[in-house]
Parts: structure tokens; sequence; C-alpha cells
């Protein structure tokens, strides 16, 4: 199967050089023998009782919310009780610039500093890089040419009027940039936590394949989607779909089984159907 990455550029945009990072020497201990150390939490929808509870029962040495996060209170607040033994990080989702609140609850928290989004952190040995966000089509919606290659190049283009605190609209602060995107491309990572799914979801981005490749990762965990999903290992790496307020170790094992989304629950009460769980996926090919 050919690999191959999308081709949007052309002579006026070459490839951006990568931002120097941290050198990142991941720990000598194989990441699977500490499965039980790192968790992974789905989208907490403002929901947290779950969260801490797992906390302070399994005492993992470090938690990472894949988005949607939508605190009711500064996030370093809601989850102060276990903030002193577990090393929490996090990934914005779309939902998290729906409002003011949101955002600076997230942005303007004590563990602002601990958004994975763009980067590689080393967390707890283990090299984790992170993709939050979504694609939007006023932005880039892969495989398709990007309107625009950074949140520099929008505000340019929508002027002084259109911002939302002297930079770029809210709203889009949850989007996904080609330059971003590019950046961290170019990086080395053990595992990669994103907010979209990859291409291996009927509603994925080959994008995520190839960026996770590209990084040789070995796993992959994303949210958005509320779908508990476990995916055969591709590429070379292992996807992993942690479901609405569930989370799983790094093998993927789950210590708090997904919930429904209630969104769901409510259109099923609306069937006159039973429905279906069905585990079935497609594979896409990306080139």
């Amino acid at each position: 199967m050919t690999f191959r990455r999308y081709h949007y550029r052309n002579k006026n945009h070459p490839r951006p050089k990568p931002v120097e990072a941290a050198k990142l020497e991941p720990s000598s201990v194989p990441i699977e023998q500490r499965a039980q150390e790192v968790f992974f939490c789905g989208d907490p929808h403002g929901g947290f009782d779950h969260i801490i509870q797992a906390g302070k029962e399994h005492r993992p040495k470090a938690m990472i919310i894949l988005g949607d996060l939508q605190p009711p209170a500064p996030l370093h607040e809601v989850l102060a009780d276990i903030l002193p033994f577990v090393d929490v990080w996090w990934i914005p989702g779309n939902h998290d610039t729906d409002n003011d609140y949101f955002y600076d609850r997230l942005w303007r928290s004590e563990l602002a500093g601990h958004n994975l989004h763009g980067r590689v952190a080393m967390v707890n040995g283990i090299r984790i890089a992170g993709l939050g966000g979504v694609f939007r089509g006023q932005i880039w919606m892969p495989p398709q040419a990007p309107n625009y290659m950074s949140a520099g190049a929008f505000i340019r283009r929508i002027g002084r009027g259109n911002m939302w605190r002297g930079g770029l609209p809210r709203r889009h602060r949850t989007s996904i940039f080609p330059s971003t995107y590019d950046n961290l491309i170019t990086q080395k990572a053990d595992v990669l936590v994103t907010h979209e799914a990859p291409g291996c979801h009927r509603k994925g981005f080959l994008a995520v394949d190839q960026l996770a490749k590209t990084m040789q990762v070995k796993y992959l965990f994303h949210g958005h989607q509320h779908e508990d999903r476990h995916y055969p290992t591709y590429y070379g790496f292992t996807p992993r779909g942690v479901g609405y307020r569930g989370i799983v170790n790094l093998l993927g094992d789950d210590i708090v089984p997904a919930q429904i989304d209630p969104r769901e629950v409510a259109d099923y009460s609306d069937s006159p159907y039973e429905p279906v769980m069905s585990s079935g996926m497609t594979l896409k090919r990306l080139g």
C-alpha cells in the first residue's frame, strides 16, 4: 500500500522550517510496561466526577483529556483533588471555544501550560504529541487545499473589526491550521492524542493517519465522536477511540467504561427501531 502526503503546497507556500524543540529523551522502560500509569479520557463535556474518582482510585501518574472539556470552573479548581498526585494534560475540542467562559476556564487556568495542542511533551517518560481542535472548511478541510496556512494569514484577511481580544476569532482558536500540523509532523513521538478521528473511522481524516505515521507513533487516542472503538494496528500504529466520558489506559483497556451520549439516547427514544451497535470499520487507502 502506497503512502503519500497531501500535495497542497505550491512554490509560493514552501514548507516552513520546523520550530526547534527541546530534545526529548524517552524512558528506557518500554511504554507498554507503564500502561497503568497513563490514562486517556474521552470528552467530559462538563462532567469530571468520573475523572476525579478514577484518579483517586487508580492513582495514575498522568491523565490526558481528549478535548471538549467545557469545565464548569477553572480547570485547576475542578481537578484540585487529584492534581497533587496526577499530572493532568489536555487538548482542546471544538466545543471548548463555544463561549468565553469555557475558553477562559482552560486557557486562563493554571493548567493552561499543559495544553498539548501542536507540540510534543514528555509525560511520565513518554513522548506524547497533541493535535487538538477540528478541521473546519473555512480554514482547512483535508484532503482539500487549505484556504489559510496559518492563524496570522487568517487574521490579516478578516481585519481588525472581526478579531476577538485582539487576535484570532474565538471559534477558530480550536480550528486546525496547516502551519500547526506542518510543525508537528517534523517531530517524533510515542503517542499521538487528537480530537479528530483518524481515517479508519467513517468520519475520520487521512491527514491524522499521515501525521501519526510520519511521527512514528505507536499509539493514537482520539475523542470527538463519542464512540468507544478498538481499531486494528495499521500503518505501524494502533488507534483507539475513547468514548463519551470513558477512560482507558495506554493499551486501550477500559478503566471507566464509556457512557452513551445523551443526544444518542434522545435519538433512540424517538426512533421506532431498536438501536444496533456495530463494531464494523472501514479502512481507507492513503494512496
